[in-house]
């Protein structure tokens, strides 16, 4: 069996005790962050979002919070995000999180520079624009969403879970 393959994963990662305090550091993709995070407590009680933030700030970024994301992505959230931050002006994603919300970050993306419903693209509708770069910031150990550009979303009304992979209209993740 021959195989051939071009694979292409353009993914900076920093890793290491207190590297959240470096993100102010690094060269950012644009001017105004959409801060995906979960709808539970850990993110804030544990200080990441407030660092986070910090840190954006340092980095002359200005920044608004989506925070709805559950322990299973779904797609009516991903669709609001969306919106959220293409009605907030942003121009990049920060997911800060664990494998939930980093899977999303990637349909939000999409969704911020597309109109439509997301199971039309799930299924076979390609998006007419590139969707907006994402930063993930991990705040736990799991699937390696942080270092890929896909992930798995969940629609209730259905019952379906699709895997979501970047098609050609879609940007890079940096970490």
């Amino acid at each position: 069996m021959n195989m051939n393959f071009n694979f292409n994963n353009p993914t900076n990662i920093l890793f290491g005790r207190g590297m959240l305090n470096e993100l102010g550091r690094q060269p950012l993709p644009g001017k105004k962050a959409c801060v995906l995070i979960s709808s539970g407590k850990s993110t804030r009680a544990n200080g990441y979002l407030d660092r986070t933030l910090e840190q954006l700030k340092f980095a002359g970024v200005d920044s608004v919070v989506f925070d709805k994301f559950t322990e299973n992505p779904l797609k009516e959230h991903c669709e609001e995000g969306g919106r959220f931050a293409r009605e907030n002006g942003c121009d990049f994603i920060v997911a800060l999180g664990g494998g939930a919300v980093l899977d999303s970050s990637k349909m939000v993306s999409s969704m911020a520079t597309n109109e439509g419903d997301l199971r039309e693209y799930a299924k076979d509708k390609p998006f007419q624009n590139a969707g907006l770069p994402i930063v993930t910031i991990p705040t736990t150990s799991g699937i390696g969403s942080e270092a890929n550009c896909s992930g798995v979303i969940s629609n209730l009304k259905t019952q379906e879970n699709w895997i979501w992979r970047y098609q050609k209209y879609t940007s890079p993740c940096y970490c």
